[in-house]
């Protein structure tokens, strides 16, 4: 299934588009854009392969849990969304992307998935601990519904209202602690999935599993659509410390974070998370690793149980701990919430917040990547500065559709953000803002020449002092109480008596604007000119970072 001890299989979507991956024999998985190191491990065949299509198994209970409670986590680069009510998916077939044997099954299949979870709750998603490792990582999630086939050629249709994002990571362990092997993670979606879809039932019970015991698996292994493996048997129940079973289950990387159903109830009673090596060479090619029923050392399920006490003791949940669930915490103070819709990339009917900002602060602005950020669709920022010029903008950030950047003030005032959407679509998020360092200091000065020869004659000349490493921003235009008259043309001096920089025009007209960071301490000479033998005059305006 998954790397061996603890793993998330490597993908390699065509030329290398995402891969989740997690380390060999005694390391905890991690997510990494690189392929499975040659030591890795990870799930594996048990006997016959037991896994089917969901339109094929003969259980129609089964067949639901796919259908209304399983998920498939996926990077955003691998969904198109352009077309809301068609979404189609962004990988390469299997048998391209795991080099393996015409003889092999599923080669068709899209690889679009890293890993696998289930719904147990309105908004409530259980998948491994090394599958969704931190909030960057959650804001780069999409959990994708509907994602199997309904026939040996077709899949089952998929729109947007079956992408939900990942807001935040609930409860998440990833570790030993007390002697507990121990890999869950709960996740909150951005908005429920119900009534659309069905939470699974959860087992409860927090008693080991029985030796022998048949177990169901349904999941993403290998990233392909969901497969439903009911061939699995507890191998080893683990009674001594119930942190994780042993089981014969049929599946791959990719299953990481599968549900394992026990057949009595049809109830999840544990997270898949670690296994044997998925495939083996044959020749050119590569076939599934076929193991004895009672051979390798089987696949790793954690147990349900301490992810359910982990989630009681803190956020709670009404369907499975009995008590209500905490409510979120209130939006920050430096944020605001926004609906919008035809806003051609956030240019018209967008909502605007007044920032009064200093010159030399840095802001960061996002629908993603600050804490209470939050996007649904596909949002866009914009910034103007006090005189309405566009001075950052941002579309998709932070892995998908959501938005952010960083801007260094350059003019004290008030400044404005319009949160948007992409092209003409409908979107909605929470808009978090931060500022960051103090007024830099600088200074002006004012000058009138003519016959420069662009600055290298008849120059006005202004000494600057600065440290090593500090960075001087200056020019005629682009910055507080620049000014300029005519084509002015400006020049820098380094320490060293020699130029180190120049412009003549910027900001979209005759004016001048440059930066220089300094490598060593000393003086630096700004000269201030017109282009060729013209005459001009303005304001010279510099800042020090």
């Amino acid at each position: 299934m998954k790397t061996r001890w603890n793993r998330a299989r490597a993908r390699v979507l065509g030329a290398l588009l995402w891969s989740a991956l997690a380390p060999g024999c005694g390391e905890e998985p991690l997510e990494v854009p690189a392929p499975a190191p040659a030591t890795a491990r990870a799930p594996v065949v048990y006997g016959t392969d037991d896994r089917m299509d969901v339109y094929a198994h003969p259980d129609a209970t089964l067949r639901a849990r796919a259908q209304q409670a399983t998920v498939a986590l996926m990077h955003p680069d691998s969904l198109d969304i352009h077309a809301p009510g068609h979404v189609t998916f962004k990988a390469s077939p299997l048998r391209s992307t795991y080099n393996l044997c015409p003889t092999e099954r599923f080669l068709e299949d899209p690889t679009a998935a890293f890993c696998s979870g289930t719904l147990i709750d309105d908004d409530l998603v259980l998948t491994a601990g090394h599958c969704v490792t931190s909030a960057a990582a959650c804001a780069s999630t999409r959990l994708v519904f509907q994602f199997y086939r309904t026939g040996p050629t077709a899949l089952a249709p998929v729109t947007t209202e079956d992408l939900f994002s990942c807001q935040s990571i609930v409860t998440r362990q990833q570790s030993t602690v007390q002697g507990l092997n121990l890999d869950f993670a709960i996740l909150r979606l951005d908005r429920p999935a119900t009534p659309r879809f069905t939470p699974a039932p959860v087992r409860t019970a927090r008693q080991a599993l029985a030796g022998g015991q048949p177990v169901t698996v349904i999941g993403s292994g290998s990233g392909i659509p969901f497969k439903i493996d009911s061939g699995g048997k507890v191998r080893d129940a683990r009674a001594g410390t119930r942190d994780y079973f042993i089981a014969t289950t049929d599946t791959f990387g990719g299953n990481s974070g599968s549900g394992v159903y026990e057949m009595d109830g049809y109830r999840v009673a544990g997270i898949l998370v670690r296994g044997e090596t998925d495939y083996a060479s044959n020749g050119s090619c590569k076939v599934v690793n076929v193991c004895a029923p009672a051979g390798c050392r089987g696949e790793d399920v954690t147990y349900v149980g301490p992810a359910l006490d982990a989630l009681c003791a803190g956020a709670g949940s009404l369907r499975l701990c009995g008590s209500p669930p905490q409510p979120p915490p209130p939006p920050p103070a430096n944020s605001f919430s926004y609906s919008a819709s035809n806003t051609n990339g956030a240019q018209q009917n967008t909502h605007h917040q007044v920032l009064a900002l200093t010159a030399g602060q840095t802001l960061t602005v996002g629908t993603c990547g600050l804490p209470g950020a939050t996007a649904d669709g596909d949002t866009y920022l914009r910034l103007t500065a006090p005189d309405g010029t566009l001075v950052a903008a941002n579309d998709d950030a932070c892995g998908g559709s959501s938005s952010s950047f960083t801007y260094t003030v350059l003019t004290s005032g008030n400044h404005e953000v319009h949160a948007g959407c992409y092209s003409n679509g409908s979107c909605s998020g929470t808009v978090v803002w931060q500022l960051a360092g103090a007024p830099v200091r600088g200074g002006t000065y004012g000058f009138n020449a003519s016959n420069t020869g662009s600055a290298q004659q008849n120059t006005v000349n202004q000494s600057v002092t600065v440290h090593a490493g500090q960075k001087i921003t200056l020019g005629t235009c682009g910055l507080e109480d620049s000014a300029t008259s005519g084509d002015t043309y400006v020049r820098l001096q380094g320490v060293a008596g020699t130029e180190v920089a120049a412009n003549d025009d910027a900001c979209g007209g005759q004016g001048s604007h440059l930066s220089y960071t300094a490598p060593a301490a000393g003086t630096l000479q700004i000269r201030a000119g017109c282009y060729h033998n013209t005459s001009c005059g303005g304001t010279v305006a510099w800042i020090l970072e």
